[in-house]
């Protein structure tokens, strides 16, 4: 009765473990990518959830967030970005 009931947990730890294995890759190749971004100053198209589609001049950290600086009206406006939030991040 006892080994069954190890079984029983050893199962459902795997079945939740796999999944947020995957996520952490996720994330770290968008934060990667935006690093990339930042070092290299390149253009960023970034394409979110909701199919909104940002295109930022540039990328930066504050205060260990990421932002992206996007042309709005002929002046540079400061948008936060929230990497759970991005779908596609796609360097030009």
């Amino acid at each position: 009765m006892k080994s069954s009931e190890k079984n029983t947990k050893t199962h459902i730890l795997l079945f939740w473990s796999i999944p947020s294995i995957s996520m952490i890759d996720a994330y770290k190749e968008k934060c990667n990518k935006l690093n990339r971004a930042k070092d290299n100053l390149k253009r960023v198209e970034v394409i979110t959830y909701k199919n909104e589609i940002l295109k930022l001049e540039n990328v930066g950290i504050d205060s260990g967030r990421f932002f992206g600086l996007k042309r709005f009206k002929g002046k540079m406006k400061k948008v936060l970005l929230n990497i759970n939030t991005i779908k596609t991040i796609i360097l030009l």
